[in-house]
Order: C-alpha cells, then sequence, then structure tokens
C-alpha cells in the first residue's frame, strides 16, 4: 500500500497498468485537494505553484515508500519501478507520435 502526504491510501493491484493508473490519478487529485486547502489560507504563492509543490512531495513520499518497500520485497519494488518506467516511457511515445503527426500535416488539429 502507498501512502500519500494527506493520508490517501493506493492499495496495491497485480495488475500494475490499473494499480500505475490509480497512483497517478490519486497523486495528481490527491495534491490538487491539499493545494486547494492551502490556497484558502496561504498568500503570496500561486494556486499553480503550489498545486506543483504537493505534486513534488507526493512523488518523493511514493518514491521513499518504494525505495523501503525494496528492503522487504525487492522483487515487487523492481516490478513498480519498471513499470513506472515503461508507461512513462508509452506516454512519451504517444507525444512524439503525436507531434510528428502534427509536423507532417500542420493542418491536423488532434
Amino acid at each position: 500500500m502507498i501512502t500519500l502526504k494527506n493520508g490517501f491510501e493506493v492499495e496495491y493491484d497485480e495488475d500494475f497498468d490499473a494499480f500505475f493508473k490509480k497512483l497517478l490519478d490519486s497523486v495528481i487529485n490527491e495534491s490538487k485537494k491539499s493545494a486547494e486547502k492551502k490556497s484558502e489560507t496561504q498568500d503570496g504563492e500561486s494556486a499553480r505553484d503550489l498545486f506543483l509543490k504537493e505534486l513534488m512531495d507526493n512523488c518523493i513520499l511514493v518514491t521513499h515508500q518504494i525505495f523501503e518497500l525494496s528492503k522487504k520485497n525487492e522483487e515487487l519494488s523492481k516490478f513498480i519501478v519498471t513499470g513506472f518506467l515503461f508507461n512513462s516511457a508509452v506516454l512519451c511515445l504517444a507525444d512524439s507520435s503525436e507531434n510528428s503527426e502534427k509536423e507532417k500535416n500542420p493542418d491536423t488539429l488532434h
């Protein structure tokens, strides 16, 4: 189980894609919620900056938990890190192929 900064918990799932999606969605959504709460009480920092700080804090916390997990279950932590890298590469491929298509046909809107 991964716990985010505000206490929200994400359960491991044997289906890595489902786990990865739920973790990413949770990190983003819970970071937004926390930033919105803080923006009501803090002056000077933009909502965007508060959100990015919360996002980074959650990413650091998740990474720390994966390192701790590696002490107990090295195979699971390797699987999680590999899955993160693979999914990130796939997301970049989608962006890369989309940009390549736009360069070939600048009239394409999607």
